[in-house]
């Protein structure tokens, strides 16, 4: 017994972040809506505003417990940091730029509304984040030193010191600069729209129709991930241990991550693999949601079915939260083992394809026995593509030798290791000897 708790608490132990970060920020998303949600500030300040507020608490708390003291920084010359510091905060000035190229280069972003709402951010974010980057930078390099990584090889690039540049590196600079870009355009938009839909139509009103509290309550939970990750897309600092620390370079890692995002899952999701109902079925419900059709002649059912809802859509917002300014995909920023991760290794995939479930009733939301059949086959594609995301992510990590270890732990104590052992093939253990004896995991973080 005390032998599986010492292995219990090493696995904790191994967690970037802790427990309480993501109710702390949680709260402070919550707690600066009511503040200023009647007042006359405007979407896109309020929505900045929340970032900024949560990003400071999230700053804090990692700064609070960095493992570095200011007696251990490194011997340099003030002209050679000063020389790195403009190096690599040329690279951030690239990368910004970068972000506004997309957002030029990419129909996908020419928008009306995006774009005005775009602008109207761009000035006041650029006043606090450019000095603040300079600062940062300027204290990580005077505290911990020297670093090359991507964004110090786009700095040489931008300084034309072509020849100190190392190609690898650099291109790994791109591919972080491309994901930021990417997903910090789509949750930036996202964060604001439904903050701009909850301030017009109201709280979840839970003295109303039940059904209706549950359909809000998800948007609202939705909204409230969205803001809980985007300060991970804001910035990154290796002074707190946030920095990236290995980019996915595969093919397949990209394409199934992009497929899940607009505008490539309007394409997946809304028809390849669309396995919600149908218009004709959709003209039977008259309006109603699929899991309350099926469910409003039986009351407990249906308390029982919007709670499970409400339940997983928490879970989904606990798991996001918690990796909060960490937020990263097809990269390492450093492994999650407390929360929802020591239950199971993907805990935001697994509750989305559960409530998915739930919301949708594959199968039943058909008409005859053909419709269910490939409703129910669909929507098994759907929970394949985020199995596909979860392999990807784990051959990502697997040269981590903390990773490693806290995956081949959860072989047995998550809550899914029953599966494992009806089907070694899906444990972690069968996967990474596999990925040893053929060679994937020559790159190293």
């Amino acid at each position: 017994m005390q032998h599986n708790q010492s292995n219990s608490n090493e696995i904790r132990a191994l967690s970037v972040g802790k427990w309480f970060d993501p109710f702390v920020s949680v709260a402070i998303v919550i707690a600066t809506y009511f503040a200023l949600f009647q007042t006359g500030i405007s979407d896109i300040n309020l929505t900045l505003l929340i970032a900024l507020l949560t990003s400071l608490y999230l700053f804090c708390s990692e700064f609070a417990r960095a493992p570095w003291k200011f007696g251990d920084r490194p011997a340099q010359s003030t002209s050679a940091l000063l020389d790195r510091t403009i190096t690599k905060f040329s690279g951030v000035l690239v990368g910004i730029i970068f972000i506004f190229f997309c957002v030029w280069l990419f129909p996908a972003y020419d928008s009306a509304t995006n774009i005005a709402r775009l602008k109207e951010a761009a000035l006041p974010a650029l006043l606090f984040l450019i000095p603040v980057s300079f600062v940062l930078t300027l204290a990580t390099e005077y505290i911990l030193g020297e670093k090359r990584d991507g964004t110090y090889q786009l700095g040489l690039l931008a300084r034309f010191k072509i020849r100190e540049i190392d190609w690898t590196l650099f291109f790994d600079g791109v591919r972080e600069w491309l994901l930021r870009s990417f997903f910090l355009l789509i949750n930036f938009y996202a964060a604001v729209w439904y903050l701009s839909n909850l301030r017009a139509n109201g709280l979840p009103d839970f003295s109303g129709n039940f059904v209706d509290l549950i359909t809000r309550l998800d948007l609202a939970i939705f909204g409230l991930i969205i803001f809980s990750i985007l300060p991970g897309y804001i910035f990154a600092s290796r002074l707190i241990g946030t920095e990236l620390k290995k980019v996915d370079r595969t093919w397949f890692g990209w394409a199934i991550n992009f497929s899940c995002y607009p505008p490539l899952n309007a394409a997946i999701f809304g028809a390849w693999v669309r396995y919600v109902p149908a218009n004709d079925v959709s003209q039977v419900y008259q309006g109603v949601p699929a899991w309350a059709h099926y469910t409003l002649s039986n009351p407990a059912l249906l308390y029982a079915i919007g709670g499970a809802i409400i339940f997983f859509a928490l879970i989904h917002l606990w798991g996001e939260a918690i990796v909060g300014i960490r937020a990263a995909n097809i990269s390492s920023r450093g492994i999650i083992t407390t929360g929802p991760f020591s239950f199971t290794r993907h805990p935001i995939y697994v509750s989305k394809c559960f409530q998915w479930a739930f919301l949708y009733f594959p199968v039943l939301n058909a008409i005859g026995f053909l419709n269910a059949l490939q409703s129910g086959i669909l929507f098994l594609l759907v929970c394949a593509i985020y199995a596909g995301r979860a392999l990807s992510e784990e051959k990502l990590l697997a040269t981590d030798e903390k990773y490693v270890k806290y995956a081949l732990y959860m072989d047995d104590k998550s809550i899914f290791a029953f599966v494992g052992r009806l089907f070694p093939i899906m444990t972690f253990r069968w996967k990474y000897e596999y990925w040893k004896r053929n060679g994937y995991l020559s790159q190293s973080l």
